[in-house]
């Protein structure tokens, strides 16, 4: 086998291991918290998710020539001037 065939192999173990302790506490986590808290947390992930998608979405707007800053619109007035 080759040298990456190796890494790679050695890459595809430790991922598999850390997504099983990922597994194993999270269960252990939400279980001790309770149904509530998860709601919760699902709920406050989504919205924070939300919030980002819009703001991402709003900057690739102006960026792509929508509506100016008010930072490009002040230089714009004094260049007036």
């Amino acid at each position: 086998m080759s040298r990456n065939t190796v890494l790679q192999l050695i890459a595809a173990v430790i991922t598999i291991a850390i997504l099983i302790v990922l597994h194993k506490g999270l269960d252990w986590f939400f279980n001790l918290m309770g149904v509530g808290f998860a709601m919760g947390f699902i709920s406050g992930g989504l919205a924070v998710f939300l919030v980002w998608y819009l703001a991402d979405r709003e900057e690739n707007s102006r960026a792509a020539g929508g509506i100016p800053s008010a930072e490009e619109q002040r230089t714009r007035h004094s260049i007036d001037l």
